[in-house]
């Protein structure tokens, strides 16, 4: 009998009959040990959720950064030493409010010169004056030429004039003496103060002594994608007054933070990237909102009254596009081409492919076939047993 190219002759033993027919045997046999039926068709464990339609409200989601909604730095507008500061870092100011005093005297002494000046020119224009009230009737009796007289009035033109200037320059003066006391230019908070006193500061300084920045109310800017801007108008068009809504949330937490409206659309896009700069308004009546914070931004674009939604994690993609499994009646699942729109927080509109009343599978996806029979697992337990990196669902068992 010739011998089986699957058995190997062990050295010094040749097979006989027998243990040929036997190692047939075994190797039947393990050919025949596969999968029953019955595990292959067992129920595939699955949570699941049904599609919804109703009003939606409709949203854009962007990323921005909170600025105060004016800022303006306090600077010195005359030169001198900084005698005083009458503010505390990170205080409440009103516009106007004295911040810093810078020493009056040299100014104080320029303008009693200048007054000084001034007594002395309006001295000699009195006397110019005279020269012209005595001399002018003594022109039609010869005793005085009438060039003379011309010469008399004007000197006493040009006199006013030095008269008019010696004003102006003490107006100049005073003005200057004022802008000794540095005042808040708006209403705000204070910020790190830059100058202390002893400090000798002028008008170039480039940063001034302090920063203020409005918070009550605060502004926010952000940017969109430059296709979003018709809808946005047209949004703000059905708004009217009362502007459209813009809700600020913490980055990460999902918070609210506050609620504001929409002020204002850039009036250009950036080339470099298409993106369009919004900007909008909170009250900040707690002052929930820091200048300088990264926040994230929606915008409420009204209500779609008819929307197909069902949760995100219903929604899977393949090659071909995006589809979802669908619970029949009698358990089983289907696969079902989808098209996906807007999605409104953990939920995705469905634009086609489902109706309101469909049953969708959201965890246990990865174990399914089209036709297989599914068993609606607890939501509570499908969280640590269906996840989709489980073995045990992937048909993965020995």
């Amino acid at each position: 009998m010739p011998e089986s190219r699957h058995l190997r002759p062990i050295e010094g033993i040749r097979p006989t009959p027998g243990m040929l027919a036997l190692g047939m045997f075994a190797m039947l046999a393990g050919c025949g040990t596969s999968s029953t039926p019955d595990a292959a068709k067992a129920p595939v464990p699955v949570t699941i959720a049904s599609a919804e339609q109703g009003p939606q409200a409709l949203a854009m989601n962007g990323l921005g950064h909170v600025e105060g909604r004016d800022t303006a730095a306090a600077r010195a507008q005359t030169s001198g030493v900084v005698l005083s500061i009458s503010f505390t870092e990170g205080q409440t100011v009103r516009a106007g409010q004295p911040l810093a005093q810078i020493d009056p005297r040299p100014l104080q002494a320029t303008i009693a010169q200048d007054e000084a000046a001034l007594a002395r020119d309006r001295a000699a224009l009195a006397n110019a004056n005279d020269l012209v009230t005595r001399n002018a009737p003594l022109v039609d009796k010869g005793l005085v030429s009438a060039q003379q007289v011309m010469a008399y009035r004007s000197q006493s033109a040009q006199l006013s004039a030095v008269v008019a200037g010696d004003r102006a320059t003490i107006v100049r003066d005073r003005l200057t003496l004022a802008y000794a006391t540095i005042r808040a230019p708006i209403t705000g908070v204070t910020g790190v103060r830059l100058v202390d006193p002893g400090n000798l500061v002028s008008p170039t300084d480039p940063t001034g002594i302090v920063t203020i920045a409005q918070i009550q109310p605060i502004a926010a800017t952000f940017t969109l994608p430059q296709g979003a801007i018709a809808q946005i108008r047209a949004a703000m068009a059905a708004a009217g007054p009362a502007g459209l809504g813009v809700t600020a949330l913490a980055q990460g937490s999902g918070q609210v933070l506050a609620q504001g409206h929409l002020t204002v659309i850039d009036n250009r896009i950036d080339a470099t990237n298409g993106m369009i700069s919004l900007k909008a308004v909170f009250p900040n009546e707690h002052k929930q909102l820091w200048p300088g914070e990264q926040i994230n931004f929606r915008i409420a674009l009204g209500d779609d009254v008819n929307a197909v939604t069902v949760p995100a994690s219903a929604l899977q993609s393949n090659p071909q596009g995006t589809y979802v499994w669908v619970v029949g009646a009698n358990d089983t699942v289907a696969m079902r081409p989808v098209t996906s729109g807007r999605r409104f927080g953990d939920r995705i509109e469905i634009v086609h492919g489902l109706s309101g009343r469909d049953r969708v599978v959201t965890d246990g996806q990865f174990a399914l076939s089209p036709g297989a029979s599914v068993t609606i697992a607890d939501k509570g337990a499908a969280k640590t047993s269906l996840r989709s990196d489980n073995p045990d669902q992937l048909g993965l068992q020995p």
